[in-house]
């Protein structure tokens, strides 16, 4: 027969016992998922050419980028951000920014293949290397957060012009219409483009 007290001491180690299964719970669910954690995003790298380690470098940049400004990995180097435009960065080993999940088609051979149709790409180096910042949306100007030597790329529609803003938001440039390149900028007096 149990006694008052051992009800008493019974509810206080089962109320021990569910304490240490919730907080080992929270304890061992406290790893924070990763892209390599989803298998799509693995495969992508792997089918990239990138080896397991690279591919962990890869995503340690990517959470870099993730943790700088926000946003949501959709592939394994791409990032969209808040303001809608996107980030790309280059497989390790590689100056140029690969499209990972673009369609394998034929595209105009003006443009860099990591400025797709309809959009204005921001490189941070010359000659389209380094990371690419892709803006496809009219009147949501992008942050430009390098400084120094970079290029960029207008394959945007037939004639349209995009717009570089300094940071008290005065136009300084306007680009020439679409198609339109230059692979040998200054990212410095730039902080805002605006596509269209």
């Amino acid at each position: 027969m149990r006694t008052r007290k051992d009800r008493r001491l019974m509810r206080l180690a089962v109320a021990i016992a569910s304490s240490t299964v919730l907080l080992a719970g929270t304890t061992f669910g406290a790893h924070t998922a990763t892209a390599l954690d989803q298998p799509g995003f693995d495969a992508q790298a792997h089918k990239a050419g990138l080896s397991s380690a690279q591919a962990e470098v890869l995503q340690a940049r990517v959470d870099a980028e993730l943790d700088r400004f926000g946003g949501t990995q959709t592939a394994a180097n791409e990032i969209r951000l808040p303001d809608g435009s996107e980030l790309l960065l280059p497989l390790p080993g590689e100056a140029h920014a690969r499209d990972l999940d673009a369609p394998a088609q034929v595209r105009d051979q003006r443009a860099p293949s990591s400025c797709g149709s309809y959009t204005f790409c921001a490189y941070s180096g010359t000659n389209f290397t380094g990371t690419v910042k892709r803006q496809r949306l009219c009147s949501e100007p992008i942050s430009i957060v390098w400084n120094g030597p970079g290029s960029w790329s207008n394959n945007q529609s037939s004639g349209t012009r995009a717009r570089m803003y300094n940071g008290s938001g005065r136009l300084i440039y306007t680009t020439p219409g679409a198609y339109s390149e230059d692979r040998n900028g200054d990212w410095t007096p730039v902080a805002k483009v605006d596509a269209c």
